[in-house]
């Protein structure tokens, strides 16, 4: 944790670090003094030299403490005030009072469905997510309803891990409705499919798995090239190495960046500013403190788009394919917050390619690539890239799509191999380490699979 306190710490820069920080997440959720929590979007929230404006009221901010890159603890005269982005607080002693009532709840559905009186031994596993059961000779694994998209569909790694340390057949139990992205999964990993017995919750009893296939809800946007290249122009001369072009696809917009920071968001009907204008002295503040070897939170605040940013920026150096042709999130999950960065791009010779990126570890990447690979082939063979508009004038190949994860090389998990060989044999893999320090440039240090 880096603390602040007022009077020896540069206050404009201390006006700077929280404006930016606030204009990046819409809403917020604040702690008073550690124990009332209210909501707030970033329009309630304004700072102004040594004072800050909150929900209508002023403080005299006395130091700042910060918990996270983006968790801003700020010490006024009045109270503490704790700014966690996004509007839902993680309350740790809730979530595992709901995850043992849940465990509970289904200890007494898996002793019906099993017809036994045997006594069950329960426990939330090392990670304190995931429910586990022995009964007799056979171990069970669960995942609560009320959990997030990612840790539901994490039951699947989670279920391979422990199925190594039991030595009973596993059973693995998943919410009736909201199971989509397992069972599709499972329809293209047959073997997993057969080593555990897949079964669902209904909120009241626990039964076979339904496996009609369902794939995930994904969808195409159509691309269409926004008039807005006179702007666009010119708000990158202004740091024309430092700002970025991106095609926001789903707004018809053109997002310009800075490290992968929005700085400006271009459309037809007129450029809004996320991060506040003018744009010169924001962006003198973010290269000083969002910059490789800088300790300051904003460097090390939303890494995926920064390192997104690095490979579009490198993408003809490190992979054979066309610079001139990458698509960020197509096609887009429809409903679901996905942590990993997915690009969309082609080959030289017009094979499809996608990349993955994610810049620290994540023991669900291998899930997570596979999903968005799964979701790029059911529109490659269906056609919908090249009739909304995307690779116009290009010819695609009638093969499936190459899949390349992309991390910096210690950020890897080390269950990643495991993962890997569950996948089909026939995937066009490629796993490339990149160096620690690639806010600064990427280097590949390591290939491993093929893709061609």
């Amino acid at each position: 944790m880096r603390s602040d306190s007022t009077p020896h710490y540069n206050q404009r820069v201390l006006n700077e670090d929280l404006r930016i920080l606030f204009a990046l997440e819409p809403a917020w959720t604040v702690s008073i003094n550690g124990s009332e929590f209210v909501p707030a979007s970033a329009a309630e929230i304004e700072i102004h030299d040594s004072t800050i404006r909150f929900k209508r009221q002023n403080r005299k901010i006395l130091g700042i403490d910060w918990l996270r890159p983006n968790v801003p603890r700020i010490r006024t005269h009045a109270d503490v005030l704790t700014f966690y982005p996004g509007s839902i607080l993680p309350d740790k002693i809730e979530t595992r009072r709901r995850r043992r009532g849940f465990q509970t709840e289904l200890a007494r559905a898996l002793a019906v469905y099993f017809e036994t009186r045997l006594p069950i031994r329960q426990s939330l596993g090392r990670s304190g997510i995931y429910p586990r059961f022995i009964i007799g000779n056979r171990a069970v694994i669960a995942v609560d309803p009320e959990e997030s998209t990612p840790v539901i569909s994490g039951i699947m790694r989670a279920a391979v891990a422990w199925s190594s340390q039991v030595d009973v057949r596993l059973s693995v139990v998943v919410p009736a409705n909201r199971s989509r992205t397992i069972v599709t999964r499972l329809h293209s990993l047959p073997a997993l499919r057969a080593d555990f017995d897949w079964m669902q919750w209904n909120g009241e009893t626990v039964e076979p798995l339904e496996m009609s296939r369902i794939d995930c809800e994904t969808h195409v946007h159509e691309y269409r090239e926004p008039n807005v290249t006179a702007e666009v122009s010119r708000i990158c001369a202004i740091a024309p190495d430092l700002l970025q072009a991106v095609p926001q696809i789903s707004g018809n917009a053109v997002s310009i960046r800075m490290r992968g920071l929005e700085v400006a968001h271009v459309t037809e009907r007129g450029t809004t500013y996320p991060m506040g204008e003018p744009l010169q002295p924001l962006i003198a503040t973010l290269a000083s403190e969002r910059r490789h070897g800088s300790r300051h939170p904003l460097a090390r605040a939303y890494e995926e788009r920064w390192l997104e940013s690095n490979l579009i920026r490198q993408v003809s150096d490190l992979f054979p394919v066309r610079p001139g042709w990458i698509y960020p999130q197509v096609p887009s999950f429809v409903g679901e917050d996905r942590s990993i960065i997915d690009l969309l791009t082609i080959t030289a010779s017009g094979r499809l390619v996608v990349i993955e990126v994610k810049a620290s570890a994540d023991p669900d990447l291998p899930f997570q690539a596979f999903d968005y690979w799964l979701a790029v082939e059911r529109h490659r063979r269906a056609g919908d890239f090249q009739a909304k508009g995307y690779f116009r004038g290009l010819d695609v190949r009638d093969e499936p799509a190459l899949l390349i994860v992309v991390a910096p090389l210690l950020a890897f998990h080390r269950s990643l191999d495991g993962l890997l060989k569950i996948l089909p044999r026939n995937l066009p893999f490629m796993q490339i380490g990149i160096n620690q320090s690639w806010k600064r440039e990427i280097k590949i240090l390591r290939r491993k699979g093929t893709v061609e």
